[in-house]
This record gives C-alpha cells, structure tokens and sequence, in this order.
C-alpha cells in the first residue's frame, strides 16, 4: 500500500472469461517461501516479487492444514510487507465474492484494501480495517465510512464479502452470518492489497475468491445508489438522490423512479437521459425526506424504462438499511486531522472534513492542523504530529489514529456518549491591541473526579493566500488515483488561486493537552467553571471567519466534550469573568528548547538542547510519512547528529520532555 509507487502488473485468470475462481490454503509452499516469488498468481506491491514487501510463508499458526501467511508492521509506517492478490481484471458488473480465515492478534490491528484498477495505486475501492478495541470499520477514501461492526480477536474467523456489482450491494459475513451491508461510492474492483499498518499483527489463511460476469439483455436497468439518506442523525432533513446504471444494449432515453422510506414514497419521471449502455446516471428528488431514529429500510425502485419495463426485474429495486442515531444532549465531537499543502495525498483529509461537517453540522468541528507550509502554527504541528504516522492522519476526540476518511465511524460512537461537561462561549475583541478574549463556562453534566482538563482552538475558515506555499500538491490530478471530491479535476499541485482552507487551526491555548486539574480534584453534577482565555490574532486573520473551539479534556486526555461557536456569535453573548489560562511557553514554538545548525545541511548539523534534560526526555527524528530515522534517550546539552545518508527532503526534530513535545523542522540538502 505505498501509494507513491506505482506497478503495472498482469493478472492471472483462472477459469473462463465469464466463470473465475481461485483459491490458496498455503499447505503447497514450503515454510519460509516468499510467497508472492513461488506463486503464479500472487504478487507484491512494488516488485520484485521476493523483495522486501513479499510476505513468508508460516506454520506458526493455520486454519486448516499447516500453514498462513503472517503479517506484522516492522516500520513506524507500516510494512513492509504489502503483498496482491489480482482478481484477473477490472470487474465492474456481475457477481464477485471474496473469503478468508483471518486471526488478528490480541491488543494489535489488522488491514487490507481493494483496489479499484489493475495498476495498483491508481483508486481504492474500499479499506477495512480490523481496530484494537474489535471494531472492523470498512471505509471508501471519497465517501468515508460505510460500515462498522465487531469482530473476534485472538482467535480465527472467516471474513466474507459477497458483492452484487449490478446493483452495487455488499454483504458482510462473519463466520457465515450476515453481519452488515453497504452501498459503494467506487463502483469497480481489481485487486485486494493486504498490507500491515502501524500496530499489525495478523494471520490469513484459506484465501478464495469466485466471479460470475454478467450478460446484457436488450433492455435492462438496475439500480446502483441511493445517495444523501446515509450517515445523517436523526432529525435531518435530506433530498435523496438515486443513480441508475443501464445494463442493457439499448439506450435509455427516459426513466419513472421511487423511493420508499418511513411510510412515505417520492416518485419521479425523468426524461430526455440519454443513457447508453453500462453509463451511469444519477439525479435528485424534489423533495425531502425526514430522516427518523432507529432501523429502517430505504427502498429505491425503477417502474418504468422507455416508456414500459425492462427485461430483468431482479436489478430494478435496491434496498439499503438506515440506522440513524440520537446524538446525547449537548454533544460535540472534535475531529484533528494532520495535514500540509506539500502533502500530495492530504486532499483527501479535506474532503473527509468537509463530508463530516456537511453531515454532522452542529455535532461535528474540524481542525486542520497544519504542517511546514504557511498554515502551521509549530506547537500545535508538534504536538499532534507526536500521536500520528504520516500524513494525512486524524484523531477523534484524541483518540485512535487512524486515516481522515474512516473518523465517521468513530463519530458514530463518540456522539452517543453523554458528556460529563457541557460548554457556553462568549468572546470579545480589542482590535487596538488584537486581543481576542474568550470565556468558557462548563456546567458539570455528572459527578468527575480526577485531572479533567480545558483547552481553547481558534479555527479559521476561507483561508486563502497568494504564495507558493499555499499551492496544495494533489496525487488525485487527472482521475488516475480515484475520484476525490473534485480534486481529480484540478491540476498538481492545485494553484493557490485555486484553493480555500477550512478549519485552519490558527491557535491552541493553554497547551494541547489542557490545564491540568482546571476543575479541581472533583466537581458534582451542576457545578459551574467559568475559565479566560486570550489569544493574540494575526493581522491577516480574518475574525469574522474564526471559530472558537473549547475542549473539555477527561483524565486520560481524550476530549469527552467539545464546543463551537463562530466569533461573530460569540462576541453577542455575555462575556464572564472566571481563571485566567494562561499561555504555556511552548505557544512561542519549539525555540524554547533546541535549536539547530547548520539547517539546511548535507551531512551533519548540530542540535543544542536548552534546560534540564533529564531521563524522561528522548529525541526522534522522522520523514514526512512518519518514518523514525533516529531516536536516543541518551541526550546532552549538544548533539551532533550525522545525516549523509538520509534522502534529501524535510524532517521533523521531536524532543519530548515529560510529555511536553518540541519540535523544529530540518532540511536535509
């Protein structure tokens, strides 16, 4: 899964263009074989097959037989075994399944892809992830999350996806027992692509998949995706849309639709399509919906094509289950996602913020934590960059990371969750001295004991500049890496008079983990904090633009509860008086305590540490995908540190002293 490289590879089919099966027990290598260098189908990411992401052969533990396949992540990001099985083309219609037995270690994670071309790298069908806690999320890079469950760990289980590519339905099988289903925004497969992310331990054995083509009919269409009804909470109010696919040889030049939800049906007749044969075509009702909690059933059928029916029934109707939840009162969740404009992939951090904002306006804040380009503000850079592995990354209330595109599902489980605080913001402006003054007042929801905490955000939406550095490097240019909500339209890099940045984190106050016991050692249900905070606002900043975002911190620092209230409101409600918070000195950057030089340099250059260094502090240099290329817990007040054989490029000095992350960037020539 190293996106950067790219391989032409030839899949190997088996069976007839229109029936193909495959499987593999692994029982006919020999313990210790490279897999994809032995095999005649398998193969690996980046070439040569028996290289260093080929993936051995094991007996250690098995499903049946003797022997799997194990994978572990050995590197800060991943890998580096990255192994692909080919599924013997680009399969966009008919019926595809795929199934395996899969035992994931206690504690650790597992992942596999599908991709959508036989190019590898060029569009990601959908990535599951097998987390920690159990929960198995299946994401789509440009739609977010599609589906989570649970899963066994410790033990071995048999994974099965069975996809209706007609009509574009996945069922999800655990051990034989449907577990969940999905509509897809990517509408095509070619390959799966198992790869160990950071925190891996897994085990595959029994590895099988079967495809069926499809055969056109003369007049036939089928249903694809209901749009704009999934993820919503309930209360919303959505107009759906549905895509219709034509799998016939004949062009379809009208169409009558419905849709049925909660005892209500939208119908509508669409003429003038001109849809020719295997083309999509998607459209909006002109009415809404009133989405409802609990399951439900949302069913989108065609009633007539060209003026009558079609000649198969079985595709004119697709239904897709909602499950749309109640948010706890007075619940906000914080999504951070890590990113910069020279990241080539941090496209699609923006467009997952901008899909959970659409979605979850009210429930959901952003912030984009900017990193080595105009937007950084370094503590916070810093500070987040210590709990990611590359970029784009995002955590959800501080917690698991993960990639921008899965934060739906863990948005799901946070905004469930009822707040043991709840927050009130009120802010004022002195535009003499800049000052922005905010007051945070958190109403105790249930009795807390322990170090809870408060933090403050300034956001910033509408960003724009005019230099080189806000022009956003985009590998989705040109369609090659899959649709991604428009960047597939744009050039590379994207030019700044091209670009606006939301959620921008301009500041973070007093540190990123928050003033410690800022309610005392325990506080009862009722009780009332009023904290103050001030920020120094940049001339270019634009208030009217700002958000302020206040975090109510629990005592294992994840964020229980979070606020947002744009300035312009703000600054109408009363301003109270409470503790002053005051800034940490790491707010005026990582200078404080080292510095380096020569910076750039080619083969060595010199880091000073300034105050006590003691035996809590430790020092890493990373890449810019997360990659650790030194670390030492044995520092001094001058450390010379050689990198002649480090490729040129920027990385990140990180001193971490007793939790408190510094941080500079050096550039190696």
């Amino acid at each position: 899964m190293k996106k950067q490289y790219l391989l032409l590879f030839c899949s190997a089919l088996i069976g007839s263009t229109f029936g193909q099966t495959f499987s593999d027990n692994f029982d006919s290598y020999a313990v210790g074989d490279n897999l994809a260098a032995k095999s005649a189908v398998w193969e690996t990411w980046s070439g040569p097959n028996g290289g260093a992401d080929d993936v051995k052969v094991t007996n250690a533990k098995a499903k049946s037989g003797s022997n799997s396949i194990y994978f572990q992540s050995t590197a800060a990001n991943g890998g580096p075994a990255d192994v692909v099985l080919p599924f013997g083309g680009m399969r966009t219609n008919g019926q595809f399944s795929l199934k395996m037995a899969m035992n994931v270690d206690a504690g650790k994670n597992a992942y596999f892809n599908f991709q959508e071309q036989t190019t590898v790298g060029k569009g990601y069908t959908i990535d599951v992830y097998f987390m920690e806690d159990k929960t198995l999320n299946i994401n789509n890079a440009a739609a977010g999350n599609l589906l989570s469950v649970s899963y066994p760990q410790g033990q071995w289980f048999e994974f099965e996806l069975k996809v209706d590519l007609n009509t574009n339905t996945w069922d999800l099988f655990i051990d034989g027992t449907k577990v969940g289903a999905f509509q897809n925004a990517t509408r095509a497969l070619a390959s799966m692509d198992l790869f160990p992310i950071n925190g891996s331990s897994f085990y595959v054995d029994d590895v099988s998949y079967s495809y069926t083509a499809y055969t056109s009919t003369t007049k036939n269409a089928s249903v694809t995706y209901i749009d704009n009804v999934i993820g919503f909470l309930a209360g919303a109010n959505v107009i759906p849309s549905v895509e219709i696919r034509n799998l016939g040889t004949t062009t379809i030049t009208e169409a009558e639709i419905s849709i049925k939800y909660n005892g209500n049906t939208l119908s509508k007749k669409f003429t003038g399509i001109n849809l020719a044969p295997n083309g999509l075509y998607s459209t909006k009702f002109d009415n809404a919906l009133s989405i409802v909690g609990g399951s439900g059933d949302v069913v989108a059928s065609i009633v007539t094509v060209n003026g009558g029916k079609d000649d198969n029934a079985n595709d004119d109707s697709k239904t897709i289950t909602i499950n749309p939840i109640v948010p706890a009162k007075g619940k906000m969740v914080i999504g951070e996602e890590a990113t910069g404009t020279w990241c080539q992939w941090c496209p699609r951090g923006a467009v997952a913020l901008k899909t959970m904002h659409d979605k979850y306006d009210g429930f959901f804040q952003g912030i984009a934590v900017h990193n080595n380009d105009p937007m950084e503000n370094p503590y916070y850079d810093a500070a987040i960059a210590s709990k990611i592995s590359g970029y784009p990354s995002a955590l959800v209330d501080r917690g698991t990371k993960m990639d921008p595109s899965a934060m739906g599902g863990d948005f799901i489980k946070r905004i469930q969750i009822a707040p043991k605080g709840v927050m009130d913001i009120a802010a004022k402006y002195d535009a003499v001295t800049k000052i922005m003054s905010v007051s945070v007042e958190t109403t105790i929801q249930s009795d807390i004991s322990g170090d809870f905490r408060i933090a403050c955000a300034i956001v910033e939406d509408d960003v724009t500049g005019t230099t080189s550095g806000y022009n956003q490097s985009n590998a989705y240019a040109g369609g090659g890496s899959g649709v991604m909500g428009g960047y597939e339209k744009l050039p590379n890099p994207v030019p700044a008079s091209q670009m606006v940045y939301d959620h921008v984190g301009r500041l973070i106050a007093p540190t990123f983990a928050g003033l410690p016991n800022a309610f005392g050692a325990s506080a009862t249900a009722g009780q009332k904090f009023v904290h103050n905070f001030s920020f120094e606002m940049e001339p270019s900043w634009e208030m009217m633009q700002m958000h302020i975002v206040p975090m109510f911190i629990d005592k294992n620092g994840m964020i229980d509860n979070g606020g947002s209230l744009p300035f312009i409101d703000a600054r109408n409600k009363a301003f109270k008086d409470g503790t002053a918070v005051l800034a940490s000195q790491a707010l005026n950057g990582p200078d404080t305590r080292m510095a380096l030089q020569p910076n750039p340099s080619d083969k060595q250059f010199e880091i000073a540490l300034f105050g006590v260094i003691n035996g809590q502090s430790s020092l890493e240099i990373v890449d810019m995908q997360g990659k650790v290329v030194y670390q030492s817990q044995q520092l001094s007040g001058k450390m010379t540190i050689p990198s002649q054989d480090w490729s040129a490029g920027v990385y990140l000095v990180r001193l971490n002293e007793n939790g408190q992350i510094f941080q500079k960037k050096f550039i190696k020539n």
